[in-house]
């Protein structure tokens, strides 16, 4: 079975999906719709874009922002020729980044709280740049990390991306990934199929991007490669090892294969910028490089809070500041900004060079005053960043607002930047008119989310498009929160998963502990599987490595529960959920 079930010839899944329900789908459908108005010949005269973003890579990780290790001469170069932004904010968790990168709105108004527990996938009614580009006859491509629901109907190539050649979960390893996988010849989602590879993932994606730059020169693209570096597990690209070590560096273990994670990226950087000016496309492509989140300094020569808070505490800019550049030769003037801006801001940015409209439920804004040369803008810029870390959101929980001049954290604390880069001297009870309107702006924000329960994002089941899907112990929304492939013989925990029966018939349940590429006895007596009020339970051999249910289903939402129960001589006693579930619709 295909992990996402998707058909290698792909098809817009996201137009074929509305025939079973359009309602589900309708803001993204009209989108869609609306931009597939527009003429191809206007399509062919717009910029290509290539957004190229990485992993928890620290904004002092680059020597042009004064490492004092680490050389990266071709992304140094790149910021040379860019505006480099160097106020530039996002949400410090990867799903809520990625979900302002793609939509333009805050995380929160799709659910997206955290990076598991159900609330890390993007709702099926939020348009994403692919869905903007791609209606408007853009070649659409994703290389690397989603991390925004993989299940259907959230998987990239239901979201507007024509091609995806993505892992699975957060980072390589995770749970949702393909079993085993490291950096090194790793095995890919390809469009829904999986396929191995050989070489560096990092290498793998970049060479994949560049061939469909190649294949797609001809008419305007949007290549989006997201590496998974540089997140854990730090893993050595042995020739940028090579060369740091001939270098004389010396660092912890850990830090060395970091380290050559990062100059590989910027080898690629060199490669792929090469290859669009070989290929006539540098003039026509509006090249961005940014990471998704920050690292708490991580590799500053000054850290502006000394270790003085906790990891955990993400409020402050120390966790939100991010690199960010980007080059479009007709129009960029290179400079170094300090004009406030942020994640939420790629997206309109993007329509807005490629002279598409922008919807009005966008919480960004358009960089190009900033690209075209201005210093700051034309008013006083608020932005808001939060993310709550856990699966309910909270008023004013890690919450932040900025300025260029003021941050309010939590709601109580004023930090001045221009005097206080470092938010250690507390000045709210200074400047309480600040205090109240920046308090204000959050509010009317708060105020505007949907009702929590409306954006819950449920795994859809037995659609006519993806009668057999995967679900994995990641996206439990309640109970615990399992996330990496290192649970699985750590510990045995249950959960639930939130799912939408999308039509009455029969339906297929496969319960396994390890995923099918890994079969393994799960040490059982029992199993047992719930949906709603329906259930069933079978005795099991401890040998066996899974159980299948078949249960009668009605249309509608419910929750689905699974247990093992495990016999009273084993090690642990009691009862845990399978950590991966294959649903198959029989049929009526």
């Amino acid at each position: 079975m295909a992990f996402g079930c998707h058909s290698a010839a792909y098809t817009p899944r996201l137009l074929t999906a509305s025939l079973s329900n359009p309602m589900k789908y309708l803001p993204a459908i009209i989108t869609v719709f609306l931009l597939a108005s527009i003429s191809s010949s206007a399509a062919s005269d717009r910029p290509n874009i290539l957004l190229i973003l990485t992993d928890n890579q620290s904004y002092f990780e680059l020597s042009s922002h004064r490492h004092e290790i680490l050389q990266t001469p071709h992304i140094d170069h790149l910021a040379s020729e860019s505006v480099d932004f160097r106020n530039f904010h996002a949400p410090p968790f990867c799903s809520p980044s990625r979900a302002e990168l793609l939509t333009g709105r805050y995380a929160l108004r799709s659910g997206i709280h955290t990076t598991v527990g159900g609330v890390s996938i993007l709702k099926s009614d939020e348009a994403t740049l692919a869905n903007y580009l791609g209606g408007a006859g853009y070649r659409t491509a994703i290389f690397g990390k989603w991390h925004l629901g993989y299940s259907h109907p959230y998987h990239p190539n239901e979201r507007g991306f024509q091609e995806a050649f993505i892992h699975g979960g957060g980072g390589i390893g995770q749970m949702e990934d393909y079993y085993g996988n490291t950096h090194i010849d790793a095995t890919w989602d390809h469009n829904g199929e999986m396929v191995p590879s050989k070489g560096y993932s990092s290498d793998v994606l970049f060479d994949r991007a560049s061939d469909f730059i190649k294949a797609s020169k001809d008419d305007p693209f949007f290549c989006f490669i997201s590496t998974p570096a540089t997140h854990t597990p730090y893993q050595a690209e042995p020739v940028a090892m090579a060369r740091i070590k001939a270098r004389g560096v010396e660092a912890r273990d850990a830090d060395l294969k970091l380290f050559s994670m990062i100059e590989n990226i910027d080898d690629n950087v060199g490669r792929m910028m090469k290859r669009l000016d070989d290929w006539n496309l540098r003039d026509n492509t509006l090249v961005i490089f940014a990471t998704d989140q920050g690292v708490t300094d991580r590799g500053a020569p000054n850290p502006r809070f000394d270790g003085k808070r906790e990891i955990h505490n993400v409020g402050y800019d120390e966790k939100h500041a991010v690199f960010c550049m980007m080059r479009f030769p007709p129009l960029t003037k290179a400079h170094n900004s300090q004009a406030l801006a942020g994640m939420v801001d790629v997206a309109p940015t993007i329509l807005d060079l490629c002279e598409l409209p922008q919807p009005t439920a966008m919480d960004g804004r358009s960089l190009r005053p900033l690209l075209t040369g201005a210093k700051e803008w034309s008013d006083d810029r608020k932005l808001i960043i939060q993310c709550p870390r856990n699966r309910y959101r909270e008023y004013g929980k890690n919450a932040a607002v900025k300025t260029q001049r003021w941050r309010l954290v939590g709601g109580n604390e004023l930090y001045d930047i221009k005097e206080d880069w470092g938010q250690l001297n507390n000045v709210a009870a200074d400047h309480p008119d600040v205090v109240e309107s920046l308090n204000n702006h959050y509010d009317q924000f708060w105020h505007t989310l949907p009702p929590a329960n409306d954006l819950l994002s449920r795994h859809l089941l037995g659609a006519p498009e993806a009668t057999e899907t995967r679900l994995v112990c990641m996206d439990w929304y309640l109970g615990a929160s399992p996330w990496h492939q290192f649970h699985l013989a750590r510990s045995k925990e249950n959960g639930v998963w939130a799912i939408d029966v999308d039509q009455d018939g029969r339906y297929q349940f496969e319960l396994r502990w390890y995923p099918q590429e890994q079969p393994t006895p799960i040490g059982a007596e029992a199993a047992s599987i719930r949906v709603g009020s329906v259930y069933d339970q079978k005795a099991m051999n401890v040998s066996d490595d899974k159980v299948v249910f078949e249960l009668n289903l009605q249309e509608g939402q419910f929750d689905l529960e699974t247990a093992f129960q495990l016999p009273p001589e084993a090690e642990q006693t009691g009862s845990f959920g399978a950590y991966f579930v294959y649903v198959k619709y029989l049929g009526s």
